[in-house]
């Protein structure tokens, strides 16, 4: 699905908005009011985390989401993400930024 610069107001877009409004609504089903605000406030930060990253062009924008997903994947493995006040466990945390650091140095060294 190639992605449109002008979306005008159509019956595909508007095919598309309903579609995300059933997901996000099935998503949120089970949730108190104050919950559900909580949950759409922080995937509105994650979609301005996302539009940020749209500066990049295709190729690093793709290496991105694939690196995402990998620290993502990590995360999951290391159970870090189950519910907690805290974050992430600072160990985990500083164990995956010495391996962004790592790779940087690497290329720096290329």
């Amino acid at each position: 699905m190639s992605k449109k610069k002008n979306i005008k107001p159509s019956i595909e877009e508007a095919k598309l908005r309903i579609e995300l409004y059933n997901k996000l609504c099935d998503a949120v089903r089970d949730l108190t009011y104050d919950e559900a605000c909580i949950v759409l406030c922080t995937v509105e930060y994650y979609l301005n985390l996302l539009n940020s990253s749209q500066c990049l062009d295709s190729r690093l924008s793709l290496v991105y989401s694939a690196c995402c997903t990998y620290v993502f994947d990590y995360l999951y493995k290391a159970g870090q993400l189950s519910s907690t006040k805290d974050g992430f466990d600072p160990e985990i945390r500083k164990r995956i930024t010495d391996v962004i650091i790592s790779l940087a140095n690497e290329h720096d060294a290329d």
